[in-house]
């Protein structure tokens, strides 16, 4: 069966007795007009207070149709409480290698942070399927990495930068909390050599780390300077002050929570931002258009990695491409917006005329 793309951020899928007679002719209207329509297209449509999108998709087979065919899939939006003053989320590594993030993001958390890497070689394992999953639930996503203070800091940048095609809507994170038996002055300048790479590759990242660990560190008080903070201090009504930060962004507050959709003992990290659910949504927003914008004459306008990059540096659609290479249906329909904005054939395909046309948009001499 061909794919269908992701679940579109912020909707879950429209429970079918949820579905009224109202709807279901407006899904056959949508079916019938393929013209209007095409595949992966979208319509939303307000049925009393319910706000529905639909969107063309492949059907397995059923009762009806006895191969893969043609269909209209519902959805709903995540309803989440802006008024909320405490939005909370989880962090998740390889040691939870199931999570219905569905579920998840249904019991009202709304952010994760990912364990991506680990010193200059190790990917988590769970790392791709966790990152794509939270992304179809509409959670805001940061991806971390630990720092293995015995290994070459700017090698363990590298590796990190390496795993994110698609940046997420929270800042990277440096989880900086064992000394591998490094001398503190080390520590910190490779703390400071990973923030200055990162921050150049990707945005303003994060620090995770421990008061006592921190506070045990020299010369720290720069280091708040080039990034923000995700402060972990367990059972405590407020956490302790953390050298060179007035305040922090994210608190890990237990590791004890037990998370509706993450089986197993009450084990798990909880965490709280440092403001509503609006701000929250602010201070992603603001995360997002912080990427680094590169230079256009870098885009190899010959592969696809180098047409979803000029897609994207030219705001095509929202939200953005993920950078990964791969020519799917999301990448197919902004070539399509592109075409229909330069005015030239629409047919999805990056020939000479849409590769002109991107030449002349970026204004890049052939």
């Amino acid at each position: 069966m061909p794919n269908n793309p992701p679940i579109p951020a912020g909707y879950k899928l429209l429970p079918q007795l949820a579905v009224s007679a109202d709807m279901t002719a407006w899904a056959v209207a949508i079916l019938k007009d393929s013209a209007s329509y095409p595949m992966f297209s979208t319509a939303r449509q307000a049925f009393g207070d319910a706000q529905v999108l639909a969107r063309v998709e492949w059907h397995v087979p059923d009762f009806q149709n006895h191969a893969v065919h043609r269909g209209v899939t519902l959805y709903e939006p995540i309803q989440v409480d802006t008024t909320a003053t405490v939005p909370e989320g989880i962090d998740v590594s390889g040691y939870q290698p199931v999570v219905d993030w569905a579920q998840i993001a249904g019991s009202g958390l709304g952010f994760a942070f990912i364990k991506a890497t680990e010193g200059t070689t190790l990917v988590d394992h769970t790392f791709a399927d966790h990152w794509a999953r939270a992304k179809q639930a509409g959670l805001l996503r940061g991806a971390y990495h630990f720092f293995r203070p015995q290994q070459d800091a700017l090698a363990q940048a590298k590796h990190f930068v390496a795993q994110l095609a698609d940046r997420g809507e929270l800042p990277p994170v440096l989880d900086v909390e064992i000394a591998d038996g490094v001398s503190p002055d080390k520590i910190v300048a490779g703390v400071s050599t990973w923030l200055d790479f990162v921050t150049a590759s990707v945005r303003r990242p994060t620090v995770y780390t421990m008061p006592g660990f921190w506070n045990s560190l020299p010369g720290t008080a720069n280091l708040s300077d080039k990034a923000d903070l995700w402060v972990a201090h367990w059972g405590a009504r407020t956490p302790a002050a953390v050298n060179g930060w007035s305040s922090w962004n994210f608190w890990q507050y237990t590791n004890k929570a037990s998370i509706s959709g993450i089986p197993g003992a009450a084990s798990m990290d909880e965490n709280r931002f440092n403001g509503s659910v609006a701000d929250l949504k602010v201070y992603s927003d603001s995360v997002v258009r912080s990427l680094p914008r590169p230079s256009p004459t870098s885009f190899k306008l010959s592969t696809t990695l180098g047409v979803q990059q000029a897609l994207n540096f030219l705001e095509v659609v929202n939200p953005r491409l993920d950078e990964d290479g791969t020519a799917g249906p999301k990448t197919k329909l902004a070539i399509e917006a592109f075409q229909r904005r330069a005015g030239i054939g629409v047919d999805g395909i990056v020939g000479p005329n849409t590769i002109a046309a991107l030449q002349t948009a970026l204004q890049i001499n052939p």
